[in-house]
């Protein structure tokens, strides 16, 4: 093999290594749920447009203004992610790619989503990704080494995609979207107070404050962890009481919503790093199962 062969080999294998490290700044699994929950608060909206091209350019438009939140949260967080042994290896602190790379990413995917937005779905939706943009950049991420509210401000970042579903199908912003808001914001609680446990000498080696800062027997974290299992099961079941979905839902809300506060409650009574996971874990199973269930709800009644 010549020495030019070798050479665009070596590109070859290079670059599709260094595509990866840009999806990884997207964080594609997060990004799916923003999306997931998106799109069911398009089906629960009523009336519904049933629009390809507006669901289309819904999704896509919200999840490149999703993208862009993560590129320009690890654009800002990179020194952190350093000193963090479950972000280390990111492709900003390693290196892989530049800051100024990152952050021109950052902008192009922020730019494209909301005017794509603007154009296929409506205004008031791309104003919703807007804040959703600025709030997790100028909000969430600069509180996060300052202090434990930071996970309630993030919960609210992250309860406003379903409302962008909600308003791309209505082309207006109403009391029906609460429901949804609310499932999303204490879904998402318990969720990140798990991994807070979990991870809480990681955190603060990266001088993040979260609820499990100085929190050594974990007390606090499964209180709160607690209490917002128990909010969300009856935020899940107000969806069924506001009309908006029907019988299927209503028992599928309930049952997954028992089996995460008896997790929360397992976790409250040993407050190990099991216990912690398990809640985690059920946060995982249960917003897919959900949704299945609101499909389902739609189609069988």
């Amino acid at each position: 093999m010549s020495e030019k062969t070798t050479h665009l080999a070596e590109v070859a294998v290079a670059q599709p290594s260094r595509l990866a490290d840009f999806v990884v700044l997207t964080k594609p699994r997060l990004l799916f749920m923003v999306l997931v929950s998106t799109c069911i608060g398009y089906a629960l909206a009523e009336p519904v447009q049933h629009n390809p091209l507006l669901i289309l350019g819904m999704v896509i438009g919200t999840g490149l203004v999703g993208a862009a939140a993560h590129v320009f949260n690890q654009w800002w967080e990179v020194e952190r992610d350093a000193l963090m042994h479950r972000t280390r290896n990111r492709p900003l602190p390693e290196g892989r790619i530049a800051l100024e790379e990152a952050f021109w990413l950052g902008m192009c995917l922020a730019v494209s989503g909301l005017l794509l937005l603007v154009w296929s779905v409506n205004p008031l939706t791309a104003f919703l990704g807007l804040v959703t943009l600025l709030s997790y950049i100028w909000a969430y991420t600069p509180l996060k080494p300052l202090t434990p509210a930071n996970t309630w401000v993030g919960a609210v970042t992250g309860a406003l995609p379903p409302v962008m579903g909600w308003t791309a199908a209505t082309g207006e912003l109403g009391w029906g979207t609460l429901p949804i808001f609310f499932l999303l914001y204490f879904w998402q609680l318990p969720h990140f107070f798990a991994i807070a446990w979990m991870h809480r000498e990681d955190y603060a080696r990266g001088g993040f404050r979260m609820l499990s800062h100085n929190d050594p027997q974990g007390q606090r974290t499964a209180h709160h962890t607690l209490i917002n299992s128990a909010l969300l099961l009856l935020v899940s079941v107000s969806i069924y009481w506001a009309g908006q979905a029907g019988l299927i839902y209503l028992v599928g809300s309930i049952l997954l919503g028992l089996g995460a506060l008896g997790y929360a409650v397992w976790f409250f009574w040993s407050r190990t790093y099991v216990n912690a996971r398990r809640v985690f874990l059920m946060s995982i199973i249960y917003f897919p199962v959900l949704c299945v269930v609101v499909i389902l709800d739609r189609i069988l009644l």
